[in-house]
C-alpha cells in the first residue's frame, strides 16, 4: 500500500514510477526546472527536476501516466528549449542494491 513516507511530503521524481519517467539531456545551463517545465508542460508533465553536478544538463521529467510519458518522448526529443536541443528518453530504472 501506499505509506505516508518520513518527515514532509515533499515531491520527488522518486515518487514517481520508472514508466511513468522520462530522462532530459542537453539540458543548457542558463535552463532551470520552472522553464523545463513550461517547455514540458503541454506534453502533460506533472513535475520536472534538473540535475546538477554528476547529471547536469540533464533531467527527469514525470507524468500521470506512463501513455503521457511515451507521447512526451515522441513530442519533444529533438525540442529547442533555451540554446539547446533536448534529447528525450525512457527512464532506465537502477538496479536496486541487494539488502
Amino acid at each position: 500500500g501506499k505509506g505516508k513516507g518520513k518527515g514532509k511530503s515533499k515531491h520527488s521524481h522518486k515518487n514517481f514510477h520508472a514508466e511513468k519517467k522520462v530522462w532530459i539531456g542537453g539540458i543548457p545551463e542558463e535552463v532551470n526546472y520552472k522553464e523545463l517545465h513550461e517547455h514540458m508542460k503541454p506534453a502533460g508533465t506533472k513535475w520536472v527536476e534538473v540535475f546538477q553536478g554528476n547529471g547536469k544538463g540533464t533531467g527527469v521529467a514525470c507524468f500521470g501516466t506512463q501513455e503521457e510519458a511515451t507521447a512526451a518522448i515522441a513530442a519533444l526529443n529533438g525540442s529547442v528549449c533555451g540554446s539547446g536541443t533536448l534529447e528525450v528518453d525512457v527512464w532506465e530504472k537502477k538496479p536496486k542494491e541487494a539488502a
